[in-house]
Parts: C-alpha cells; structure tokens; sequence
C-alpha cells in the first residue's frame, strides 16, 4: 500500500474512506476475505516488491519441489508485481474518489520511487550450497487452531461459526478473527471496537 497519497498518509485517507469498516454482507464477493491485509511499512517510505529488489533482495517464485539441496520455484513473481501493484493504484483510485466527492484541496499525487519497474529476472532454481545459503527462514503464515471447540460450534472449515463475535451457544464471543465483524477486526487499528461490544455483551450475558 502505498505510504502517502495527495499529502496524507493513505492509511488515514482510507480510514476516512470507510475502507475499514467495510462488513463481510458489505462485499459483493466474499473473496475479498481471504486476501491478504494490506502491508503497510513503517519509516515513512512505500514497500513494494521492486523496492526489496532494488535494495538487493532475490525475487523469486513459490517453491514447489526440493531435490537434495536445490530448490525450483514457479514463474510467479511477475504476477505478483502486477498485483502489488493493482492494489496499489486501487488504494489511489479509493482516495482520489473520497477526494473529489468531498471537494477537499488536496495536493497532487507526489511521485512514490518504489512504484518505478525494475528489471526482473528470477532464477527458476537455486542450489543452496553453490550459492552459499547458510540459513532458510520458513515464512508459512499462521491460522488459529479451534480443535478445542465442540464440533457443533465450528464450520466444515474448521473455523468457528458465529454471528458477528457471538457463538451459537450462550456466553461464547470471540475476538480478533478476520472479518470478524469488519475488515479492520483482526488489525490493532480495529479490534477495539469489537472488544468494546463483546465487553457489553458480556455485561449484558451476566445481569450487570
């Protein structure tokens, strides 16, 4: 996501946008919830993937095999350029929308450096050893485990079922699911919201 737009962090534009608080009834296709969050870097400056590649950094593929020491990965970092990049420029298009129909004077769009291409060409394969990788750090991602829940309370996809922060069962909410009940409910920016509604569901569960 691109660091600043027309003279605002665009983070606070899309804020103001509503990006944020969209709800999951909100969406015109649910698939929108299993994307990733926007990254948003910190140090003032823009990250993207031509960015890490000019500051030195590989880029490569999705491994998809491993032979002794040798590591192929697919042909998809073009592809997730372009769609770091799309998004990018959706984040623009959001924030020149919220700009015009406010009428509000901002300055121009400033030139962001790491939106500039950079000449890419990926290895398919990379020996570990003849390139002296001493270390590999394994970044999987993480997903919550709810194997503790009474079958009847999850969904065939193991995730719990709920509405909004409530269980089907009396005095079980939770919090910090994504989309829990909006976009920003599983950032630090928004789980407070919900935490706040869960704490009045919890009072009014308990008579106070």
């Amino acid at each position: 996501m691109p660091w600043r737009h027309r003279g605002r962090d665009s983070f606070e534009w899309l804020v103001e946008a509503g990006f944020f608080d969209q709800r999951p009834r909100d969406l015109s296709d649910p698939a929108v919830m299993r994307a990733a969050q926007p990254i948003v870097a910190s140090g003032g400056r823009s990250l993207s993937l031509q960015a890490l590649a000019r500051a030195g950094a590989t880029l490569v593929g999705r491994p998809v095999a491993v032979a002794g020491e040798r590591v192929t990965f697919d042909d998809s970092v073009a592809a997730n350029v372009a769609a770091g990049d799309t998004f990018a420029a959706r984040v623009r298009a959001l924030v020149d929308g919220v700009i015009g129909r406010r009428g509000v004077d901002a300055p121009p769009a400033e030139p962001d450096d790491t939106d500039e291409p950079v000449d890419l060409r990926p290895p398919g394969s990379l020996d570990l050893r003849a390139d002296e990788v001493a270390s590999v750090v394994w970044c999987t991602g993480f997903t919550g485990d709810f194997a503790w829940l009474d079958p009847a309370l999850a969904g065939a996809d193991g995730q719990p079922r709920r509405q909004d922060a409530a269980a089907p069962a009396p005095g079980l909410w939770y919090l910090g699911l994504r989309w829990l009940t909006r976009r920003k409910s599983s950032i630090l920016f928004g789980f407070g919201d919900d935490a706040a509604a869960v704490a009045g569901a919890v009072r009014a569960h308990l008579g106070g």
